[in-house]
């Protein structure tokens, strides 16, 4: 227990929430404690692992942002008088594209980084945590939504 709670209280210290509301930060401790329990890290591993894996939130988080401007970006200019051209729906897509290759090759650096951290077998643990952790988000999120319908 008490390993937990310093991996937990050591991933907190390397968070670095700019900007989150309440709800994300809950969100984020969530994660953070499912992920501690998940991979049943070591005090030395976790130690080296939540700065290598915030790093990772942040890339992918900032590269969430730009695809939210693209996918903004894109509404609006649909929304004009005359649409959108050839020309500029090709610059969406090339501009999309490269954001997949940035969080194609962001995780593709978190791999590489977590191999000298932790084990291989580790590593699919968290591939497989963090696929848990988001459908379990997803389902309270649609138990929420049918309370508020109902």
């Amino acid at each position: 227990m008490n390993k937990i709670l310093l991996c937990i209280g050591i991933a907190f210290v390397s968070l670095n929430a700019i900007g989150q509301n309440p709800a994300g930060e809950k969100i984020k401790a969530f994660k953070v404690a499912y992920i501690t329990e998940q991979l049943n890290l070591s005090s030395k591993e976790a130690q080296q692992f939540w700065p290598i894996y915030n790093t990772h939130e942040e890339t992918l988080e900032k590269l969430k942002k730009e695809e939210r401007k693209l996918i903004r970006a894109l509404k609006d200019a649909n929304e004009g008088s005359d649409g959108l051209s050839d020309r500029q729906a090709g610059e969406f897509l090339s501009n999309y594209l490269e954001a997949e290759t940035q969080k194609t090759q962001a995780r593709k650096t978190l791999i590489k980084d977590l191999q000298t951290v932790i084990s291989n077998k580790k590593i699919l643990r968290l591939i497989k945590a963090e696929n848990d952790f988001n459908k379990r988000l997803l389902e309270r999120i649609r138990q929420w939504r049918n309370r508020r319908n109902d």
